[in-house]
C-alpha cells in the first residue's frame, strides 16, 4: 500500500432546519505503510474539495465537516486490494474506527452514534462479499443465465435481510437510501451481464435477455422513485438503465444513446430524478466536451427550468473551469517519452495539425476506435502535416507496447504517468477514455471531442480534420 487514502464523498441538500450540522470522522490505523492521507470531499451539487493530511504520531486521523443532509463516506485504505468502502452519513454523525491497515473489515471496531450503520456495512460485506463472493458472479462463469439470475436474486435477498436487522437501529432515511444502494449494485450486475450477452449474441440490449422466470422481479423499480431515493449516489442512473431495459426504444440505444432515451422519456421518471439526471448529464457533457456555445445554452435552459436548483452554481462554475478547453484557446503543453525513450513535447508539432488521442490497452471502446481510425489515416496518407499523437494511460509499459503492435496503431506514441498528480490526462481532464482533441497549426484547440472515427463511417472526423488543415 503506497498511501492510506480516505475519500469522503458528501451529498449535500438543504436540511429542513436550514442549519449545517457537525460530523466528525476519526480513527486509528495499526501498521500503516504511509503517513499520508488524502481527503477528497465531493459535495452533491457543489464543488469538490481536496485536502492532504498526515497521520499524527499515534497514527490517528480526524476529519471534521458540516452537513445539511445525508452524505456518502468513501474509504480506500489499501490501493492494492482496490476495496471501495461506502458509508452513508447523516448530520450530527460521529464515527470512530480503529483498524489494521491491511485487513479493514476483519479488524475494524466502530464507536460513536453512527456505529450501528457501520456495523451493518461490516456484516453486509462479510456475508455477501466474503462468504458469497457475489462480486465475481456472472452468467459466463456459471454457464447459465437462469442460474446466474437465481444466484443474483439470492444475494439480493440476503442483502435486504442483513439491512432489515438494522432497521430499528438506524434512521428511516438511512434505511431507504440503503435499499436504493443495494438495488443499484444488483442492477449494475444485471446491466453488465445483459450487455455482454447482447454483444455475444449480436442482439439488441433489452429485458428479453433476462430469463422469463426472473424478468418481472428483476426490472421492478423498487424502492420507488421519490425525493429520498433521488439522493442515492447511484440509484437515479440505475433506474434510468433499468427503465430503458424494460421499455426499450429502437431509436435510442441504451449504451450509446442513453441520454437521448432519457430526454425522450422524461415522463417515466419522478421530478426529483429528472432534475438529478439532467444535471448529471449536463455536468458530464461539460466535463467531456469543454466550454462551447451549446453547453452555455443548455445551462441557461436548465436554469430556466430549475431556477432554484442547487446544481446551478456547480454547473456555472464547471463552465468557467472548462473555458481553457474552448476552441481557440492554447492547447495545454506537456512533455512525455515515446516508445524509443525520446523526449517529446507538444510544442514539437507546432505548424502541424495534431489529432491527440488518450487511450489504454484495457479500454475496449478505445481499441474499437483504433480499428476505425485506419480508414481516416488512409484518407490523409499524403498529408505530412497531420500528426496522430497517442497518449496511453497504461500503467505497465509492456501492456502499452503489446497493444500498439497487436492492433498495428500507427502514429506517435507516448505513455502518461497516471499516478502522478500532474499527469497529462489530469491536465486534459481525460479520465474517461477514449478522449480526443484536434490542435491547429497555431497550437490552439480546434475541436474538443470531435466525431469519433467510427461515427458515420468517419465522415465527420474527416471533415473536421480537413477544416483544420485548411487553416494556415
Amino acid at each position: 500500500m503506497k498511501n492510506v487514502i480516505i475519500i469522503v464523498l458528501l451529498l449535500l441538500e438543504f436540511h429542513l432546519t436550514g442549519f449545517s450540522q457537525n460530523v466528525i470522522i476519526k480513527g486509528k490505523i495499526t501498521n500503516p505503510s504511509s503517513k499520508n492521507i488524502s481527503i477528497l470531499i465531493y459535495p452533491f451539487a457543489e464543488k469538490s474539495q481536496s485536502n492532504e493530511l498526515l497521520l499524527d504520531e499515534n497514527d490517528e486521523f480526524e476529519v471534521k465537516t458540516t452537513l445539511n443532509d445525508i452524505a456518502y463516506l468513501y474509504c480506500l485504505f489499501d490501493e492494492k486490494k482496490e476495496e471501495e468502502l461506502i458509508f452513508i452519513l447523516e448530520p450530527n454523525d460521529t464515527i470512530s474506527m480503529n483498524f489494521e491497515a491491511k485487513d479493514f473489515w476483519n479488524t475494524v471496531i466502530f464507536k460513536g452514534n453512527a456505529a450501528p450503520k457501520l456495523e451493518y456495512y461490516k456484516e453486509d460485506f462479510l456475508e455477501t462479499v466474503i462468504k458469497s463472493d457475489w462480486k465475481n458472479l456472472s452468467s459466463q462463469k456459471i454457464g447459465s443465465p437462469t442460474l446466474f439470475f437465481k444466484r443474483l436474486t439470492e444475494v439480493e435477498q440476503l442483502k435486504f435481510k442483513v439491512l432489515e436487522k438494522y432497521k430499528h437501529k438506524t434512521s428511516p432515511v438511512f434505511h431507504t437510501l440503503s435499499q436504493a444502494d443495494i438495488k443499484s449494485t444488483i442492477n449494475r450486475k444485471i446491466i453488465y451481464d445483459a450487455y455482454q450477452r447482447s454483444q455475444k449474441l449480436k442482439v439488441p440490449l433489452d429485458a428479453k435477455l433476462i430469463p422469463a422466470l426472473y424478468r418481472q422481479k428483476v426490472i421492478e423499480i423498487n424502492p420507488p422513485q421519490n425525493e429520498i431515493t433521488a439522493k442515492s449516489e447511484q440509484y437515479p442512473s440505475s433506474v434510468l438503465y433499468m427503465t430503458a431495459l424494460a421499455y426499450p426504444d429502437k431509436n435510442h440505444d441504451i449504451v450509446e444513446h442513453l441520454e437521448d432515451y432519457f430526454q425522450a422519456h422524461k415522463s417515466l421518471f419522478h421530478p426529483a430524478f429528472v432534475e438529478v439526471l439532467s444535471a448529471e448529464h449536463l455536468k458530464e457533457e461539460i466535463n467531456f466536451k469543454g466550454f462551447n456555445d451549446e453547453a452555455v445554452s443548455k445551462v441557461k435552459s436548465f436554469e430556466k427550468e430549475y431556477p432554484n436548483s442547487r446544481f446551478l452554481p456547480l454547473l456555472k462554475e464547471k463552465l468557467t473551469e472548462k473555458e481553457i478547453f474552448a476552441v481557440g484557446k492554447p492547447a495545454l503543453p506537456f512533455t512525455l517519452q515515446d516508445t524509443a525513450g525520446r523526449t517529446v513535447q507538444l510544442a514539437d508539432f507546432k505548424g502541424k495539425v495534431v489529432y491527440l488521442d488518450f487511450w489504454a490497452s484495457w479500454c475496449g471502446p478505445c481499441i474499437a476506435e483504433m480499428k476505425s481510425v485506419k480508414k481516416i489515416k488512409a484518407h490523409f496518407k499524403d498529408q505530412s502535416d497531420l500528426v496522430f499523437l497517442y497518449i496511453s494511460l497504461d500503467e505497465k509499459e509492456n501492456d502499452w507496447r503489446k497493444a500498439i503492435a497487436k492492433y498495428q496503431i500507427s502514429g506517435t506514441h507516448l505513455r502518461d504517468d497516471i499516478k502522478a498528480k500532474e499527469c497529462v490526462a489530469n491536465k486534459y481532464d481525460s479520465g474517461c477514455i477514449p478522449s480526443s482533441f484536434i490542435i491547429g497549426r497555431d497550437g490552439n484547440f480546434h475541436a474538443i471531442q470531435p466525431p469519433a472515427p467510427s461515427e458515420n463511417d468517419g465522415k465527420g472526423l474527416i471533415k473536421v480534420l480537413e477544416e483544420t488543415l485548411s487553416k494556415k
